[in-house]
């Protein structure tokens, strides 16, 4: 008898074996390409985090700087010579702003000065960040305006270029009383308006209502349209501080670095200690010439496996920190010259 013989066909797949090796191996791959990822993410904001913060500080440092550079501009009035003050940054009555035109000499407020940690501090600025300096700017704008053309309620400047005009400036917000004239003695001299900024670092961003938050932000109080507005410019700014170049021998540079030029610092400018500036030394806020600015900025957000055990290098002010948390922070620092007073005094 014959048996045919039976091939049996080959069946495509695998045996369990194979099945679970496969899923061995590709739990793995999964496990990797999960890690990578969760890496690259974790890279991605922090590096996201850091970009924010060192924008966050050049920008500060441009904002402040930018005006510190003008402190002190009155378009074509020199008040080289003039008695100064620090008036409060908060007032906005004309006869509280520090001006005299009638007085001989006349008097002006200080185009530059600033509170250190632990002053009292003016009463505008709200929810101040404790043991943080203020710079308070004064000038006037870059761009002229028409006396027709003056805004209701908006302090101005009017500047006298006509040597037989009674006063040598004007500054009011009543525009009956800007009749002084330019060079040819017929024409009206335009106005510029009068910008008094107080840099500070507030406590929060948002300081009220359903949206309050902790972030320390720098904020600006300006006196414009008759009153004073309080304008955030960066958050995460955690601190701000400025050392004050004096100019004690009238040549337009600066001859020692104070944290207030309107104290007696004799013994605190080596060298200086006979200099005639600190027989008056209010007046040495009309001699500051640069500013040495410090800024501290933070992440907004917390980096968990970071603990910023730092100290930071914030001038006469001292060091900020450590401070044990887990937000990352730089300083920034840069010494700025006051050109309208140093240009003046060099001259």
């Amino acid at each position: 008898m014959k048996y045919a013989l039976r091939i049996r066909p080959r069946r495509n797949g695998f045996t369990l074996v194979e099945l679970m090796i496969a899923m061995t191996i590709s739990l793995f791959l999964l496990i990797g390409i999960a890690s990578v990822a969760s890496t690259h993410s974790t890279s991605s904001r922090e590096l996201e985090k850091t970009s924010r913060q060192i924008e966050t500080g050049r920008y500060a440092m441009q904002v402040v700087g930018d005006d510190l550079i003008l402190a002190g501009f009155y378009g074509t009035f020199s008040p080289k010579g003039a008695t100064v003050s620090t008036p409060d940054p908060c007032a906005t009555a004309l006869g509280n702003l520090g001006f005299n035109n009638t007085s001989s000499p006349i008097a002006v407020p200080a185009p530059v000065y600033g509170y250190a940690p632990g002053a009292v501090p003016p009463t505008c600025l709200a929810s101040l960040q404790p043991n943080t300096g203020i710079v308070v700017v004064r000038r006037a704008s870059s761009t002229t305006t028409p006396v027709a053309s003056a805004v209701a309620g908006q302090t101005y400047l009017q500047v006298s270029g006509c040597n037989t005009d009674p006063k040598s400036f004007v500054i009011d917000a009543n525009t009956a009383s800007f009749t002084l004239h330019q060079k040819d003695c017929t024409a009206i001299a335009p106005l510029r308006s009068y910008l008094v900024r107080v840099y500070h670092v507030s406590s929060c961003n948002v300081c009220g209502g359903p949206n309050a938050d902790a972030t320390p932000t720098l904020k600006v109080a300006e006196f414009t349209g008759g009153a004073i507005n309080l304008v955030p410019l960066a958050e995460g700014v955690q601190d701000l501080e400025a050392d004050y170049g004096v100019d004690l021998d009238a040549n337009g540079s600066a001859d020692c670095y104070v944290a207030d030029p309107g104290v007696n610092n004799a013994a605190t400018c080596t060298g200086w200690a006979a200099a005639p500036g600190w027989s008056a030394p209010l007046q040495n806020w009309g001699n500051v010439v640069t500013v040495r600015l410090h800024v501290l900025a933070r992440n907004v957000d917390q980096t968990g496996d970071w603990t910023d055990a730092r100290a930071y290098d914030m001038g006469s002010a001292g060091t900020a920190g450590p401070f044990n948390d887990h937000y990352k922070r730089h300083t920034y620092s840069a010494v700025l010259r006051v050109a309208n007073v140093a240009g003046t005094r060099e001259q």
